[in-house]
C-alpha cells in the first residue's frame, strides 16, 4: 500500500540513514521521479557495480533507495560510501527478514511516480530508464516490460521476449502462464500507485517475483513493450534448473506459490478467464515435479493433467515425446503411468 511521506518519515526515521531528498528539488524538475528499489543482503562482491549502473543513468531524476536486509559483510560500508558520494540515494537500514519484506520497505519510503526493482548482483544498462520513462509517459502505461540479459560465467544470453503493442493487465498475466513472459518484476517498469490496492505478501521466498508480478498485473489496465534489453542478470542455474540443488524448502516454496497464484485469480474472480491459462500452468507445473524427483507428488496430480488435456487437447503438442508418452500411459492406467515414471527415473531418463 502506497503511505503518506510524512507518516512514514516519522515511522521509519530511525531506520532512514540517509534523507530523502527534499522534495522542492523534485518539483523543480520536469521529468517524473523514478525509484529504483535496491534490496541488499552480504552483496559486497557485486553492490559498487550495481549501484554504479544506476547512479550512471542517463536519465537523472531517481530516487536510489538501498534497503539493507541485515547485511553481515561489508554491504552497509560500501553503501554509505555510495550516499556520501551521490545524495539522490537513500538508505534504510533493517533486521535481515528476506527479499519480500526488504521491497516492501523500499516501496513504503518510495516518494517516486515510477518503481523500478533491481537486485544488488545486476546491472542497469545506461539508457534503461530514460527509454522506459519515455515509453510510459507516452502511452500512459501502468506497466512497461522489457527483456534483459542472462550472465552467467561470462556467458551472455537475450531473455526471450514477447513483444507487443498494448495489452490489459491480464492478457499479459495469461502470457506469463503460457510461458511466453517472465514472472521476473525487475523486467516491469511500473507506476508506484499500483500499490495504493491491497497487496499481499506471503512468507514465499522462492516464487516472490510471481506473487508479486500476478498482483500488480491482475490490477493493471494498460500493459506495454519496449524491445531494449534494460538489465545484466546475473544467474546461476544451479539455483533453479538443476534438481540435485532443489531441497525440500526451496521445492515446498515452489508447490506454495504456484498453489497461491492460481488461488488468487479465482479468489478475484477471474478463474473462467483465465481457465485455459492456468491449466497450461498446471500441466507445465506438474512435470516440473517429475523433473525435481517428486513422483509422489506428480502422481496425485496427473488426474487434473489428464482432465486438463482433455479440455485442450492441443496442450499435447507442447508436450515433449517423453511427457506425451508418460500422458498416454496414465489415460490407460495410473498404476502403470507411475511405474512408467519410475521406470524414467531408474534409467534417468527425467
Amino acid at each position: 500500500m502506497s503511505c503518506d511521506m510524512n507518516d512514514i518519515n516519522s515511522q521509519y526515521s530511525a531506520n532512514v540513514i540517509f534523507p530523502v531528498r527534499n522534495t522542492a528539488l523534485h518539483l523543480e524538475r520536469c521529468q517524473p521521479l523514478v525509484s529504483v528499489v535496491i534490496p541488499v543482503y552480504n552483496a559486497e562482491k557485486t553492490l559498487s557495480s550495481c549501484l554504479e549502473s544506476v547512479m550512471n543513468q542517463t536519465y537523472a531524476n531517481l530516487e536510489i533507495i538501498v534497503v539493507n536486509d541485515g547485511s553481515t559483510d561489508n554491504s552497509r560500508t560500501i553503501i554509505e560510501d555510495y550516499a556520501i558520494e551521490d545524495s539522490r540515494i537513500v538508505v534504510f537500514e533493517k533486521e535481515n527478514a528476506g527479499l519480500v519484506q526488504a521491497r516492501k520497505s523500499g516501496i513504503d519510503i518510495a516518494s517516486g511516480k515510477y518503481i523500478q526493482y533491481l537486485d544488488s548482483d545486476d546491472t542497469l544498462h545506461e539508457d534503461a530508464v530514460s527509454l522506459l520513462v519515455d515509453k510510459a509517459e507516452k502511452t500512459q502505461a501502468d506497466i512497461v516490460v522489457a527483456p534483459f540479459v542472462f550472465c552467467n560465467d561470462g556467458k551472455v544470453q537475450k531473455s526471450t521476449f514477447y513483444s507487443f503493442v498494448e495489452l490489459s493487465g491480464r492478457d499479459y498475466l495469461k502470457k506469463i502462464l503460457f510461458e511466453k513472459a517472465y514472472w521476473c518484476v525487475w523486467s516491469k517498469f511500473h507506476l508506484r500507485s499500483l500499490y495504493q490496492n491491497e497487496i499481499e505478501r506471503p512468507e514465499i521466498s522462492l516464487g516472490e517475483d510471481a506473487v508479486l508480478s500476478t498482483q500488480l498485473l491482475m490490477c493493471s489496465h494498460k500493459v506495454t513493450s519496449i524491445d531494449y534489453i534494460i538489465i545484466d542478470y546475473n544467474f546461476t542455474p544451479s539455483s533453479m534448473s538443476h534438481p540435485s540443488n532443489f531441497d525440500d524448502k526451496k521445492y515446498k516454496d515452489f508447490v506454495d506459490y504456484t498453489e497461491w497464484v492460481e488461488k488468487y485469480i479465482i479468489k478475484k474472480g477471474a478463474g473462467n478467464d483465465f481457465q485455459e491459462s492456468l491449466a497450461f500452468f498446471h500441466i507445465r507445473n506438474t512435470f516440473r515435479r517429475i523433473y525435481w524427483k517428486r513422483l509422489r507428488d506428480a502422481n496425485k496430480e496427473m488426474k487434473r493433467v489428464l482432465i486438463d488435456l482433455k479440455c485442450f487437447p492441443y496442450f499435447m503438442n507442447h508436450l515433449t515425446r517423453r511427457e506425451r508418452k508418460i500422458v498416454k500411459t496414465y489415460q490407460t492406467s495410473f498404476f502403470m503411468g507411475y511405474l512408467k515414471l519410475k521406470y524414467y527415473n531408474w534409467r534417468r531418463k527425467i
